[in-house]
Parts: structure tokens; C-alpha cells; sequence
């Protein structure tokens, strides 16, 4: 082989290499989840009792956000309650006279936490995303996602 013949070969190697890369597109982030569709997740016991996961902030502490609550699955049985409200406090006294308790509740278990998955809730929430259990819960994962 002459040395035309290789430097034609090696550029064509190189020019198909290059065109390999490139219709990979690699500057295209591949993913299922666009940014700003993730969500995130928290365990009981491990999030203290009457936590405001959206965001994230101290107990008694209030956030106004809203979110997403995509779904609960429950590890380990517990005979403790879970329950998930709509709210920014479980104090009835510390809110207007239109979010009674009952209308705020997202998702309840009460006495009692079998094994189970609810995968697709899929409720909205506008206040913030407030976590109340007892003693004895079981161990679950609740998934949301926050947005404001």
C-alpha cells in the first residue's frame, strides 16, 4: 500500500468515527424525566411527625407551595396512622374557617398499616404537603414532587 492509500483510508475511518459520534447527538440529555417532572421521596418514621415536606422546613413551620403527591408504599405493617393533609399546620385553630380537616386529608391509613403500594395518587396539593402519624407507623415511602 502506498501512502495515499493510507492517508485515504484513515480519513475515511476518521470521517465515519466522527459521523458515529455525532448521530449519537450527545448534547441530547436522553431520560424519561424532563427537568422539573422529578419527584422526590421521604420514609416514616425516619421524617418527623407533622413535617411540611414542600419545602422541606422545620416542624411548625408553614410553606404555601404546591405540588404533587404521586404515590405511598407501605414496606413494613405498622398499627400506627398515617395520614396526609393539604395544609400547613394540623392545628384546625391556626387555619381559615374553609379548610376543615376533613376537606384537606390528601390520603389516609388509620390504625392500622398493612403491606400495600398505591403507586398512582397523583393528587395535587396548594398549601403544602404536611405529614401527621402516630406511634407504631409502619415504614413507608411517600413520593412527591414539589413546585412552587
Amino acid at each position: 500500500m502506498n501512502k495515499l492509500t493510507l492517508t485515504l483510508i484513515v480519513l475515511i475511518a476518521l470521517a465515519v468515527g466522527a459521523l458515529g459520534v455525532l448521530w449519537q447527538r450527545p448534547w441530547v440529555v436522553q431520560g424519561s424525566v424532563s427537568v422539573g417532572s422529578q419527584y422526590q421521596s421521604t420514609t416514616t418514621p425516619t421524617v418527623a411527625d407533622l413535617t411540611n415536606l414542600c419545602p422541606a422546613r422545620a416542624v411548625g413551620m408553614a410553606s404555601s407551595t404546591t405540588g404533587v403527591l404521586s404515590g405511598i408504599d407501605i414496606t413494613n405493617y405498622g398499627l400506627g396512622s398515617l395520614q396526609i393533609y393539604d395544609a400547613t399546620t394540623s392545628n384546625a385553630s391556626l387555619r381559615s374557617s374553609d379548610q376543615a380537616t376533613s376537606t384537606l386529608m390528601i390520603w389516609g391509613m388509620i390504625n392500622g398499616m398493612a403491606t400495600s403500594s398505591h403507586p398512582s395518587i397523583d393528587a395535587g396539593f396548594n398549601r403544602g404537603l404536611l405529614i401527621d402519624y402516630t406511634t407504631g407507623v409502619g415504614t413507608s415511602t411517600i413520593t412527591y414532587r414539589c413546585e412552587g
